[in-house]
């Protein structure tokens, strides 16, 4: 269904059960805390005084970039998971990952999270926690509600040249000393070569070569922000690499100078190792915030610890040792029924999610967290029918859960995306349950399943200039070479007609139209943009 839904149940031996059982005691023992400001949620089993001095930089930070970005930014809050030392990293995201990362950003339909290790990978502190979170921030604020797509050099190098921002007396900032980390990987390893640099992905880079793009991609991006004076021609240069050109000859075009040039450039500021400052003001219309600091009781960190585990899908192993932590120590709770619930959904056990929701008592079914869990589990038991016909009447009792949902949570997209799939499964004429998932992309333009069934939509209308803009930034998400190449086909088909969108004219802007659905459970007609008033 949709990215990262659907979880494979692995096998696993009695040590490794053991092992992964005294992780998630460790962590659901430990004290966690939530600290809040005004566009930050932080939680937190670190030093809750100094989180919230982090939070307090992290309004700053958020104030600065937004200025020098040239961006308004918008309300949605950012959750952030910042996990005290290594050990309590590794119960989140499980040991491989631990070893290889100090810190991650993910954007769902579920919502964009980070998560950051204050210790550093081996407990030394090899970066501050405050580069963590500035560098994933940096992240959030380039992805967060757009379709754009940058580089991976330029991403992630932008990113650390944005962490090692400090803040000095006076309300100034300075910017662009280099991370520490990237300054050995540099000294021992050398810059990797321009042209491999300018072509690296995710996907073709191997994990032990992803430090290397880290900090030659901070090289590069420091060069382009303060020296280069090409920052205007450089977003020329993303446009091109969103239609698909190719990223090395785009970069000299747009930049006007040759790979000769750009290499003498790029090699010249490793041999010279002398990086510029920059400092600036804190924008004056910035109100320094005091974030509040709330201790989670027991049940509210086992439920949060185990919700993330299924949200993120990195360590779900933990998820049944958590569950008899919180029976043993008597903090089992219905909410916490709920997300194993929605983890037996996602795994595609139906009747154990059943069963679980099932116990859950009537007085507890009216929070958005039951009707959530019940809504998909209706929804995907009907779409995964062993050979009997689907139940019109779970799905009926599915669009009213989600209907009330996208009316009282319109901001998650995926309350509109099942939503969508539930009126198409009923047969709702398509202008329903398509505006259903045109509400769902707006809010999450980067969730791979919802981009690529809208994407789908909008060819079947042959609305070139909308599919061309949908189609393009997904087409470098794709790591399918069929999908991949069905999309270019489709786009090339259609390209003709769009010819316009290379003058920058777009049809639709990708921001939240905070559409709601009415209730389809009366004659009178649907009010607003919604649901029709009477099911099929």
């Amino acid at each position: 269904m949709f990215s990262r839904f659907i979880a494979s149940i692995v096998l696993l031996s009695s040590a490794l059960l053991y092992a992964g059982g005294a992780m998630a005691d460790n962590l659901a023992k430990d004290t966690w805390y939530k600290i809040d400001s005004a566009n930050f949620q932080i939680i937190t089993n670190g030093d809750p005084q100094a989180v919230r001095t982090l939070a307090a930089d992290l309004e700053r930070y958020r104030a600065v970039s937004l200025a020098l970005l040239g961006s308004e930014g918008d309300d949605t809050k950012l959750t952030i998971y910042a996990a005290a030392d290594r050990e309590s990293y590794a119960g989140l995201v499980g040991e491989d990952l631990s070893e290889m990362t100090n810190g991650l950003f993910d954007t769902t339909a579920e919502g964009s999270y980070a998560l950051v290790n204050l210790d550093g990978r081996t407990g030394e502190r090899q970066l501050a926690a405050r580069e963590f979170l500035f560098h994933e921030y940096t992240h959030f604020l380039s992805y967060n509600g757009t379709t754009t797509h940058y580089p991976y050099w330029y991403s992630e190098g932008f990113a650390e040249f944005m962490s090692t921002m400090t803040f000095g007396p006076g309300n100034t900032y300075k910017l662009g000393a280099i991370p520490s980390e990237r300054a050995m990987t540099l000294l021992y390893t050398s810059p990797m070569p321009l042209q491999e640099l300018l072509r690296a992905t995710v996907h073709n880079t191997p994990d032990e070569e992803k430090g290397r793009v880290y900090a030659s991609g901070w090289m590069l991006a420091h060069w382009l922000v303060m020296k280069s004076g090409k920052t205007e021609a450089f977003k020329g240069y993303v446009k091109d690499y969103n239609n698909g050109a190719d990223p090395v000859k785009a970069l000299a075009k747009n930049l006007g100078m040759s790979i000769a040039q750009l290499e003498k450039v790029y090699n010249d500021q490793f041999a010279s190792g002398q990086f510029d400052l920059a400092s600036g003001k804190v924008p004056a219309s910035f109100k320094p915030v005091t974030p509040k600091v709330a201790t989670l009781s027991g049940k509210q960190t086992v439920v949060e610890l185990a919700r993330f585990l299924v949200k993120s899908g990195y360590n779900m192993q933990n998820l049944d040792a958590m569950v008899k932590y919180a029976e043993k120590e008597g903090i089992y709770s219905s909410e916490l029924t709920a997300v194993q619930a929605d983890a037996a959904t996602r795994m595609g056990d139906f009747d154990s999610a059943a069963i679980l929701l099932g116990r859950v008592a009537p007085s507890d079914r009216d929070n958005a967290w039951y009707k959530k869990a019940q809504a998909w589990l209706w929804l995907n038991r009907e779409i995964n029918t062993m050979g009997r016909d689907r139940s019109k009447t779970l799905l009926k009792k599915a669009r009213d859960q989600f209907v009330e949902l996208v009316n009282t949570r319109a901001e998650e997209a995926m309350n509109w995306y099942g939503l969508a799939i539930t009126l198409e499964m009923l047969g709702y004429p398509k202008k329903q349950y398509t505006d259903m998932l045109e509400q769902a992309y707006l809010r999450a333009p980067r969730e791979l399943h919802i981009a690529q069934w809208w994407a789908q939509e909008l060819y079947n209308r042959k609305d070139a200039e909308y599919f061309a803009q949908v189609a393009q930034p997904l087409m470098l998400e794709l790591t399918s070479e069929a999908e991949y190449n069905q999309m270019k086909m489709m786009l090339a088909e259609l390209k003709p007609k769009a010819a316009q969108m290379a003058k920058g004219v777009t049809k639709k802007e990708t921001t939240h139209n905070h559409a709601h659905a009415a209730k389809p459970d009366s004659a009178a007609g649907a009010t607003g943009k919604g649901v029709a008033a009477s099911a099929p």
